[in-house]
C-alpha cells in the first residue's frame, strides 16, 4: 500500500474493528447505542432461557462477590453474575469473569438512575425484567474472576444455577457497553503522549 505509513495503517484496521475508538466522532458511542433504543425498535429481549451449553453473558445465581470499603475492608456479598469471558474461553481458561447483577430499583441513590434503563450510561448494562420478575442491571465497573473448575463443580452441585442466557439482540448490546465502557478513546492529549519518542 504505497503512499500510507504502517502507523496509519494499524490506526485505520484499529478504528474498523473498534469505531468508537481513536478518530471517531465523539457522537459515534451515541450512535452506536441508537440502534437498541426502545423509541426506534420497541423494547428488545435482552435474555432467554439457558443455552445448551454456557456462553458468555450467561447469568449464574447466587455469586459470591467481593467489594472494599472506603477504609480498605473487604464487604463479601452475594448476587447473579454475568459471565464476562469469551465462548471459546470458557472450557479453556482457568477463571471465571463475572460481573454482579442489582435489581435497577438498588440504585436509586444514583445520580445516573434515570439514564440506566435507557442504556445510555457505560458503567451498566440495562436487561430488563429476568431472574425475579424485576429489572435488572449488570454492573460492569465491577467485574471479578472466580476459578473455574470451582465454578463448575458448583453448578453440577446445584448451589449455583444457569439463570438465563443472552438473546442475540442482547449480546450485541453486551459487547457494545462493554466497548464502550473499556475501549473507548483516550483524549488527544493523552495520546499525544503514548507517540513513541524519536531515538
Amino acid at each position: 500500500m504505497a503512499g500510507i505509513s504502517l502507523e496509519e495503517l494499524l490506526f485505520q484496521y484499529f478504528n474498523e474493528a473498534f469505531p468508537i475508538l481513536p478518530g471517531s466522532s465523539p457522537r459515534e458511542p451515541e450512535q452506536a447505542l441508537q440502534q437498541f433504543y426502545i423509541e426506534n425498535i420497541g423494547v428488545i429481549q435482552t435474555v432467554r432461557d439457558p443455552l445448551p451449553e454456557w456462553s458468555q453473558g450467561d447469568i449464574l445465581d447466587p455469586i459470591p462477590f467481593i467489594d472494599w470499603s472506603e477504609e480498605g475492608e473487604p464487604v463479601f456479598f452475594e448476587a447473579p453474575g454475568m459471565i464476562m469471558n469469551s465462548t471459546c474461553d470458557l472450557d479453556r481458561k482457568e477463571n471465571i469473569v463475572l460481573c454482579p447483577c442489582f435489581m435497577l430499583d438498588d440504585l436509586k441513590g444514583l445520580s445516573a438512575y434515570n439514564d440506566i434503563s435507557k442504556n445510555i450510561v457505560f458503567d451498566f448494562l440495562f436487561l430488563g425484567k429476568c431472574l425475579t420478575g424485576d429489572e435488572w442491571v449488570v454492573d460492569l465497573s465491577h467485574p471479578m474472576t472466580l476459578p473455574r473448575k470451582r465454578m463448575i463443580a458448583k453448578i453440577q452441585e446445584q448451589s449455583i444455577y444457569r439463570r438465563h442466557s443472552l438473546t442475540d439482540k442482547g449480546w450485541y448490546l453486551l459487547i457494545t457497553k462493554f466497548a464502550m465502557k473499556y475501549l473507548r478513546s483516550d483524549d488527544p492529549e493523552t495520546m499525544g503522549k503514548r507517540q513513541n519518542l524519536p531515538k
